[in-house]
């Protein structure tokens, strides 16, 4: 039986991680300060994230567990955070994911493809 995760070809799930990791360096080259005074730009940011986690978490688990340094439970939960529980988001915290969690991530991932 296959896993449910793969019903989308994982090549076009990592690429779509990989777009949207695009996105958050675009939002991050802007700067902190056009983030901190521009709503539309957290409300992409937010986007941006719920993309990556909607993506990762469609990882078959062969992948995550070839790739242990990425905190995967972590990735779930902001997605139900920035998708569900919205009104409490910390756009600090936020910021600093697209900053560092999300380069380290798309690492990560790439990595594991030279090896794979």
């Amino acid at each position: 039986m296959s896993d449910p995760k793969e019903t989308r070809p994982l090549a076009a799930v990592l690429a779509d991680i990989e777009e949207a990791g695009e996105a958050a360096r675009e939002i991050v080259e802007r700067g902190r300060e056009a983030w901190d005074g521009d709503f539309l730009l957290r409300l992409a940011g937010e986007a941006v994230i719920g993309r990556i986690a909607d993506a990762a978490n469609r990882l078959p688990d062969r992948v995550k567990t070839a790739v242990p340094d990425v905190s995967w439970d972590d990735i779930r939960d902001i997605r139900i955070l920035v998708d569900h529980v919205y009104h409490r988001i910390d756009y600090g915290a936020l910021w600093t994911t697209l900053e560092e969690d999300v380069p380290q991530l798309l690492e990560q991932l790439r990595r594991w493809r030279r090896v794979d």
